[in-house]
């Protein structure tokens, strides 16, 4: 028997499994999943925070995605890593701020805040590494981030916690964003549009397009400031030109925020992007059925989709594919 034959023939396929005839989920079910998807995603975009978005791009999501990695955690577990954190860090800013603009303590508010500024960033790896491990608990992995597994980590780079410190930490994320963890991350919505995509139309090689996904996911994480900020200019360059935008583009105009806690939306675009780089021959063929599924216009997608693509072509050095 060839090496490595034994792990491929009784080891367990890939996850995520995708359109299941015996355990996969009925057409009626897959509508309810996508509806309560998107009614959570109306409530985040309802009031967002200020700050949101800012705690996610670059180097926090560099890190987070690393951190990840050494602790073997499921890709569910990174993205919901880094939501988590950017939510936490945009209400817990504000919340100090707040406390030390109104509070006899600081008299000399500049001063205050900056000594609260460098105390925040001294917390930020640990208030990561929370994060990171409440993500891991909230994916049901058997490998979570165990404070253990996170205290180690932390001694590697100099930091040195105890675990009632670390446990303190992970209390103080759940009380300031109130308990309310269990909120989807962008690859929920991501599979989701995946499996009902596979149970609509079987042209779609979606086990292809889930594997782009998540690189494409990847990469508007690493690149989030430039990305969003290309999309807002577009938008505003479109609207002074008069180029007619559809009511979905219309709203975010001058609206960053909610933009960007607008998980259905970059799910849609990373999904749809990830067609256009896997095939662009079936490429328009998905997009109709995102549209479909979603009920965001077709027309709405090209001004999104070509930033992202430009965005892959300037990463790898190479041409990417053209909009359909």
């Amino acid at each position: 028997m060839p090496a490595g034959s034994e792990s491929k023939i009784f080891g367990s396929p890939q996850e995520p499994l995708f359109n299941q005839r015996t355990s996969g989920l009925s057409a009626e079910l897959l509508e309810d999943a996508l509806h309560v998807l998107a009614e959570t995603n109306e409530k985040l975009k309802l009031k967002p925070p200020m700050g949101r978005g800012l705690f996610k791009s670059g180097a926090v999501a560099e890190y987070v995605f690393l951190l990840c990695e050494h602790l073997e955690l499921p890709n569910e577990a990174r993205y919901l890593s880094v939501e988590l954190f950017d939510r936490f860090m945009a209400k817990h800013v504000a919340q100090l701020y707040e406390h030390v603009m109104n509070s006899d303590k600081y008299p000399k508010k500049e001063e205050g805040w900056a000594t609260v500024e460098t105390r925040l960033q001294r917390q930020l790896t640990l208030r990561m590494a929370s994060c990171i491990q409440l993500a891991s608990k909230m994916c049901s992995h058997y490998k979570i981030a165990a404070v253990s597994k996170l205290r180690q980590f932390l001694r590697c780079l100099g930091l040195r916690y105890a675990d009632d410190a670390l446990s303190k930490s992970e209390l103080r994320i759940l009380e300031t964003l109130e308990f309310t963890i269990s909120v989807p991350s962008p690859l929920t919505y991501v599979e989701t549009i995946l499996e009902i995509l596979g149970h609509n139309s079987k042209k779609c090689s979606v086990k292809l397009l889930h594997g782009a996904s998540l690189l494409v996911l990847d990469m508007v994480y690493l690149n989030f400031e430039d990305i969003y900020g290309q999309i807002a200019k577009a938008l505003a360059s479109a609207e002074s030109q008069g180029t007619p935008l559809s009511i979905t583009a219309t709203r975010f105009l001058g609206n960053d925020s909610v933009l960007r806690s607008d998980l259905m939306l970059l799910a849609v675009i990373v999904t749809s992007t990830a067609s256009v780089l896997v095939d662009t021959d079936t490429s328009s063929h998905v997009l109709d059925q995102i549209a479909l599924i979603t009920q965001i216009p077709k027309d709405s997608l090209p001004v999104f989709v070509k930033i992202l693509l430009k965005c892959v072509k300037d990463s790898s050095g190479g041409a990417s594919s053209s909009m359909p």
